[in-house]
């Protein structure tokens, strides 16, 4: 066939599969195209590839096996977004439903998916799809572990109560004979009742700020209690009492803020609200 003819039936016959880089079947060029054959990503490692739908690879399938329980971040870093067209990256769980569909944008490089994993071993599942163009990226796979239980607090027992002396009773004077009426005394006067000298209150929730410095700790205060905000108390941590002071009191509950770092509030925590 002369060569002219030859290059007029290689034209007919590329647009019969189609115009575009990318035709039927060749978005395979590193064999990742598809979800049962997607590569490797390990925990606490990170894998560099490349998508490049002018060269056949238009599609890029990744996974991870979760043995732990935890909260899952899975990252995609790419370094040059804005040289790929119509690109999006998309997180799977291990039957391939859809957890998160997101477009690759211009200015945009870095795209995070976090999930808590309480079923293991787990799989999930990372696409990287592009129309057009061509960069590299980074995967990256972490699993940050649940903390550990508290330790159990140990409450020691009271005090018994010092021994007291036998009362004895006193003997009632003798009243002197009267010929009138006799006129009975006058009732002594009715005390106000004694102010209770402290309430007590157990912490039912703990929020750590931010920056993990302080905290903000939710109280539930005794039955009849009658305090209000400004009152001053004091917490039992494990190392020692930190005074306290409400910042806001509604019924039987209350809040304060301490200053002390999240990992100190462990275990059953009680405050005492002293008397005004």
């Amino acid at each position: 066939m002369q060569p002219g003819l030859r290059f007029l039936n290689c034209l007919w016959f590329a647009a019969l599969l189609g115009c575009g880089s990318v035709g039927p079947g060749m978005d395979s060029a590193e064999g990742d195209a598809e979800r049962d054959r997607a590569l490797a990503i390990f925990v606490d490692h990170s894998r560099t590839d490349r998508i490049e739908p002018s060269k056949g690879d238009q599609t890029d399938w990744s996974y991870v096996d979760v043995v732990d329980q935890g909260r899952l971040k899975l990252t995609v870093s790419i370094d040059s977004p804005e040289r790929l067209e119509a690109g999006e990256v998309e997180f799977f769980d291990e039957f391939g439903n859809q957890l998160s569909q997101t477009r690759i944008e211009d200015n945009q490089t870095l795209y995070v998916f976090t999930t808590e994993v309480k079923k293991v071993p787990n799989k999930f599942f990372v696409r990287v799809f592009a129309k057009g163009g061509g960069s590299p990226y980074t995967l990256g796979a972490a699993v940050d572990l649940p903390p550990p239980p508290p330790e159990p607090v140990v409450v020691a027992a009271p005090p018994p109560p010092p021994p007291q002396e036998p009362l004895v009773p006193r003997a009632k004077p003798a009243r002197p004979p009267t010929t009138g009426p006799v006129v009975p005394p006058p009732p002594p006067p009715t005390a106000a009742p004694v102010a209770a000298a402290s309430l007590s209150g157990r912490v039912i929730r703990v929020q750590p700020s931010e920056d993990n410095t302080q905290v903000t700790i939710f109280i539930r205060l005794d039955e009849g209690a009658a305090v209000s905000k400004g009152a001053r108390g004091v917490l039992s941590l494990k190392d020692g009492d930190v005074p306290i002071v409400l910042t806001s009191v509604t019924n039987r509950n209350a809040t304060a803020v301490v200053k002390q770092p999240p990992h100190k509030f462990t275990g059953n925590l009680t405050v005492k609200i002293l008397a005004n």
